[in-house]
């Protein structure tokens, strides 16, 4: 016990010295909550002539769509691809076993037009996968889900793909961990 009382002590110490509050963590090591934000990748040779050109006017060097005449292939990328914008996942216990999943989509190559999402939780009681498709235009697609997963540790992951004015992007996929409760 005193062990505890100590390295709570030091955690604040450490807050109070360097900025910040101190992470909500349970006796096992897990947070309450948890975010994790992952890169969308260009599928260079998913842009058309109409997203070159929306490329040019706004000046997007995105697999050199900007640059690179109609008559020429776009340059790709060998290994990884470029960044077209990320994909955030937040994870938070609400008491239960209950979890929210929140996401939300930026892009840096205009509206994102289409999107597919799928979120996977898992946890002492349950696993699910929650899959949001919206064709709707936006610039900051978001949702959320809750979903039932048990006292103690859980997580998620986020995967997919986004359609934006100019190009298709993959959701490099990513996870977080928390401690239901």
């Amino acid at each position: 016990m005193r062990a505890r009382v100590v390295a709570v002590a030091l955690v604040t110490v450490a807050a109070l010295v360097f900025g910040g509050a101190p992470a909500r963590a349970t006796p096992e090591g897990d947070p309450l909550d948890g975010t994790v934000s992952t890169p969308l990748l260009v599928d260079c040779s998913s842009i058309t002539a109409k997203g070159r050109e929306y490329a040019r006017l706004h000046g997007i060097t995105l697999c050199d769509a900007d640059s690179t005449p109609a008559s020429e292939p776009l340059r790709t990328e060998a290994v990884g691809g470029e960044e077209c914008g990320n994909a955030t996942l937040v994870m938070i216990s609400r008491g239960g076993g209950v979890a929210t999943l929140a996401w939300r989509v930026n892009s840096f190559t205009g509206p994102v037009v289409d999107l597919e999402l799928d979120i996977s939780a898992s946890g002492r009681s349950d696993a699910v996968v929650r899959r949001f498709v919206d064709r709707t235009a936006s610039l900051h697609p978001r949702g959320a889900t809750a979903a039932l997963l048990g006292v103690g540790r859980a997580s998620a992951t986020v995967s997919g793909t986004v359609q934006t004015f100019l190009a298709t992007c993959r959701i490099a996929p990513a996870g977080v961990r928390i401690h239901a409760r």
